[in-house]
């Protein structure tokens, strides 16, 4: 570097001297001569030549050093163009590699997206999951609570039930008492229901060997009353008194056909006969019949009856039945009124409706109304006679045909008797 500003300053030097030389001829020309001129030269030649000389010298010796230097340099280029190659190389390689990788690494980006997205989606669903659990678990809470609160009402009726266990258990005690004790009256009220069964069925014979032994002299006892009639001349109170006579007979001989009724129906004697009927003509036979006993008493009978209407029935039994309700419809009405008579058939079902204005029955009385010898708080208008019978034999004998009978009745209102039974398909004309 020394020698390099050494050829600097000789340069400069002899730049300088040139300059001086330059400006000692322009100075001299004009009244100089030729030798003077070259004096001159000569003067700064050698001086000239001397700074030449000795850049010349120091240009070889930093020539040489440059050359070293560069050589040196040189070799260090070369040195780090090889390395550079190699690293370049290596570059090159790595870069080969890189683009492997990179090719890899878009795949895992690729990859990595659709992960990503799998798990935002799984993201979602366990956030939904977590809300679903914490939905849960609050329901469980409040059930885990009404558990406990279930627990505390359950442990509050388990003690009311040990409670109620032991009164059972005394109960029990005392039902079992008690059950001994019934078992012990079952024995006896049996033994007592055997004796009355007994008693029963020696009365019925009895009533029914009394019944039929009265029939004979009762029925001699008309006789008698006709013979006299027809045959003797007889005065007004004389003819009352048989007459009287023979109302009383025929009134025993009803009594002893309705015991013996009963006695048959008890027994399970009944002869009964079913068979296809035309309903209509025998009420209307029936409602004929005792036109002259209303007529009698002032009281009309209005008929609403279907025509046509067919049974399957027993026609004696069927006779008794409306009988009895229509002569005890006159019994019970005052003079001046209407008994209704009404037959119906409305499909399968025929229905039989007599009511009267008489003083209705009670609800107390309607509750024995079908019971044997029931003597009811409402009387015959007409002092006419009743056994208490009829209405007993009216409900066998309707139950035993298949049908059903009722009555309905407001005190002060009158009364109403039901019967209902099945049809059967109407007679074609």
């Amino acid at each position: 570097m020394s020698k390099f500003k050494g050829v600097l300053k000789g340069i400069k030097d002899t730049k300088k001297d040139i300059f001086d030389l330059i400006e000692k001829i322009e100075k001299a020309a004009p009244h100089a001569d030729g030798n003077q001129i070259l004096e001159i030269l000569e003067a700064y030649k050698e001086k000239v030549a001397s700074n030449i000389i000795s850049i010349e010298d120091q240009s070889k010796s930093l020539k040489s050093e440059y050359n070293q230097t560069l050589d040196l340099k040189t070799q260090e280029l070369k040195k780090e163009i090889n390395l550079l190659k190699k690293t370049n190389e290596t570059v090159v390689s790595n870069n080969y590699l890189l683009e492997y990788k990179k090719k890899d690494l878009m795949l895992l980006a690729d990859n990595l997206e659709e992960a990503y997205e799998e798990i935002s989606q799984k993201n979602d669903e366990l956030r939904e999951q977590k809300k679903q659990i914490t939905e849960q678990t609050e329901k469980l809470r409040i059930a885990h609570e009404q558990i406990l609160k279930k627990n505390k009402e359950l442990e509050m009726q388990k003690e009311s039930i040990m409670d109620q266990a032991e009164y059972l258990h005394e109960a029990n005690k005392t039902i079992s008492n008690m059950h001994a004790e019934v078992e012990k009256q079952k024995d006896e009220i049996l033994k007592k229901n055997r004796e009355l069964i007994n008693l029963n069925n020696e009365k019925n014979n009895l009533i029914g060997i009394v019944a039929h032994d009265l029939k004979s002299p009762l029925n001699q006892i008309k006789g008698f009353t006709t013979i006299i009639k027809l045959t003797s001349e007889l005065d007004d109170d004389t003819l009352k008194y048989l007459e009287s006579i023979e109302v009383s007979a025929n009134r025993l001989n009803e009594m002893i056909a309705k015991i013996l009724d009963i006695e048959a129906i008890e027994s399970r004697k009944l002869n009964i006969k079913l068979e296809e009927t035309n309903l209509t003509e025998v009420i209307k036979e029936c409602v004929s019949r005792y036109r002259i006993t209303a007529k009698e008493k002032g009281i009309v009978i209005n008929e609403q009856i279907d025509d046509n209407v067919r049974v399957n029935i027993d026609i004696s039994f069927v006779n008794q039945v409306f009988e009895n309700l229509l002569s005890n419809a006159i019994k019970f009405s005052p003079s001046d009124t209407a008994i209704s008579v009404s037959l119906v058939q409305k499909g399968d079902k025929v229905t039989f409706n007599i009511s009267d204005q008489g003083p209705g029955i009670s609800e107390e009385d309607q509750k024995k109304l079908f019971g044997k010898y029931q003597k009811l708080t409402a009387k015959p208008t007409g002092n006419e006679t009743s056994t208490g019978l009829g209405l007993s034999i009216v409900k066998q004998f309707v139950e035993a045909m298949g049908g059903t009978i009722r009555c309905e009745s407001t005190l002060g209102e009158g009364t109403s008797f039901i019967a209902e039974f099945e049809a059967m398909v109407p007679a074609k004309y």
